[in-house]
């Protein structure tokens, strides 16, 4: 745990078990009167890509929940997974697992509502947490991500979905957990920034400094479970849930994402009524790093404008909710 830690832009000082087991990892950074604003992170991600946006939502009077994905930083998963992640099922790391998830922890928290804002895997996470819980969900801010299957949209090249079961077969007999201490050895902010630019993810805004922490995580991530958890988001769609989003929705995207190409992200933002969709021509996929500053400022003027209205109140420590945790941890309290 040393490791997430060191890598952590917003460190952990509450964990909650939830209802399979899995310790999730999260921090609740200011007490303004509005309402939260939980950020998730996408695949291999960590807090990093929220440290210079979270800070101002929550400056602006809006309490910032910063939670780690099962099988990523300070969080962990119902049992060890054993070599190749055999120990693991499929639910262990579904979407949906990954969603009741985020309600379980607003549930520890005490939040009944919060606005959830997702990069990349955590677009597919929110959307699934509005179609568990939409009472809980008081607003959506999807940022570069997709709403189903990302496979088949990356790059604007379908045939990488019809090569995936290839991949898959031969990638379940990688043994990531022998090459982690290359991985640790390689895993530099430098290096990943050549790699990212050489494969279009990563616009000149990206700095190796704004790239440190995804690539710190990364040293310490087991790829057999994140392996896994890409076939679960290959085989998540929630295109269904989209024309049900009845809360102000904001689709926050760059023109130049190979990840989510913007075709993708124009479909998701007409299949929600009333949503609103706010692009950066110059920006990709890594938009959180690229364009902090507008993408700052967008999302509090969004929630001024279309949730202006105090947080509503925290629940007792007697309310219960779908998924609640079975039992809530502290940490010892952090400097905010």
């Amino acid at each position: 745990m040393g490791l997430a830690k060191d890598n952590a832009v917003f460190p952990k000082d509450r964990l909650v078990r939830v209802s399979d087991g899995t310790p999730i990892a999260y921090t609740v950074r200011g007490d303004g009167p509005h309402v939260p604003v939980v950020f998730l992170n996408g695949w291999t991600c960590s807090d990093g890509y929220w440290a210079g946006i979270g800070p101002g939502v929550s400056a602006a009077g809006h309490p910032a929940v910063f939670l780690d994905t099962r099988g990523h930083g300070e969080s962990g998963l119902p049992r060890d997974p054993g070599f190749h992640a055999k120990n693991l099922t499929d639910a262990d790391v579904s979407v949906a697992r990954v969603a009741m998830d985020i309600i379980e922890v607003l549930d520890d928290a005490k939040i009944d509502k919060a606005v959830l804002a997702g990069h990349s895997m955590g677009v597919q996470a929110l959307f699934e947490a509005y179609h568990l819980a939409p009472a809980r969900v008081a607003g959506l801010i999807p940022i570069a991500g997709t709403y189903e299957n990302p496979v088949k949209s990356f790059a604007d090249l379908p045939v990488l979905d019809r090569l995936y079961p290839i991949a898959d077969v031969l990638f379940r007999q990688v043994p990531f957990e022998l090459l982690r201490p290359f991985m640790r050895r390689t895993a530099n902010p430098d290096v990943g920034l050549r790699v990212v630019k050489l494969i279009h993810v990563a616009g000149p805004k990206v700095t190796p400094e704004g790239l440190a922490p995804h690539m710190g995580q990364i040293g310490d991530l087991n790829f057999s479970v994140l392996w896994r958890m890409m076939s679960q988001m290959r085989g998540h769609s929630a295109a269904a849930v989209l024309p049900t989003v009845a809360v102000p929705t904001l689709v926050l995207a760059g023109r130049h994402d190979v990840f989510t190409p913007p075709s993708v992200q124009q479909r998701m933002a007409d299949l929600i009524r009333g949503s609103e969709i706010r692009w950066w021509d110059d920006a990709g996929h890594m938009l959180p790093l690229e364009e902090p500053a507008e993408v700052t400022a967008t999302i509090i003027e969004f929630l001024a404008r279309r949730l202006g209205e105090p947080k509503p109140r925290r629940r007792s420590s007697a309310a219960t909710g779908p998924g609640r945790g079975r039992s809530g941890d502290r940490r010892p309290a952090q400097p905010t």
